[in-house]
């Protein structure tokens, strides 16, 4: 296997040159601003929480600062895979995010749930098998982009659970998924738009899941915290 073979996925691409997707690659700091927004917002957290001699555990705190650092991580990683553009830089790009995906799950069925660490497991397990699998469903009308189609469920089963115990965090995770789900056409729509738009709208997919993951990080620490 060639870990350096050039790969041209994405309209803006023209070439094999580091800087051939120059708004694709750029757009990533999107997730970087988002992670250092995430970062005051878990510091502004804990503060409030020793104010208020909040029982908030370590645990907890580090399970936020996880989450804060897949995000930078995710920004990264995509920024190789938009200048290098090459087979290992793509495994840096999908790596973290799917990471980020299962955590957020087991995390969101641990503290959102209540559930207690079997269940989460188990019921992270099955959420592993829809985004290994589920997505060969869609494909036919969502492409490559069915791959994260099984997430925006997530992000709505866990908004209609949510609605009884905090309705914060219900509607900030119904404001997540309509990111993402506009998120999600502006993915799709690279490709077919390429003739009219030459630097297509994958950097807009970057800018809006930066939204999403904010959301749904801030949404997390609220969660526990207030």
């Amino acid at each position: 296997m060639d870990w350096n073979q050039h790969l041209n996925q994405y309209c803006e691409r023209t070439s094999d040159a580091f800087w051939s997707e120059p708004l694709n690659a750029v757009s990533n700091a999107a997730f970087i601003i988002a992670a250092l927004i995430a970062l005051q917002f878990w510091l502004n957290a804990r503060s409030n929480a020793k104010k208020t001699h909040s029982t908030q555990t370590n645990a907890q705190d580090n399970a936020a600062l996880v989450l804060i650092a897949l995000l930078t991580i995710i920004g990264i990683g995509s920024f190789l895979f938009h200048t290098f553009a090459t087979l290992w830089s793509m495994l840096a790009d999908v790596i973290p995010i799917a990471i980020f995906m299962l955590v957020y799950f087991y995390l969101a069925t641990r503290r959102y749930m209540d559930a207690n660490l079997l269940i989460s497991l188990g019921a992270t397990l099955l959420f592993f098998g829809a985004m290994a699998f589920g997505p060969r469903l869609f494909e036919g009308i969502l492409g490559s982009t069915a791959g994260y189609f099984p997430a925006l469920l997530a992000i709505l089963l866990f908004a209609g659970l949510t609605r009884s115990k905090n309705r914060q965090t219900t509607n900030a995770l119904l404001a997540a998924g309509v990111v993402f789900a506009l998120s999600m056409s502006f993915r799709i729509l690279d490709e077919p738009i390429c003739s009219i738009l030459p630097v297509g709208t994958h950097s807009l997919w970057h800018i809006l899941n930066a939204i999403v993951l904010l959301i749904l990080i801030r949404a997390f620490i609220r969660f526990k915290t207030y």
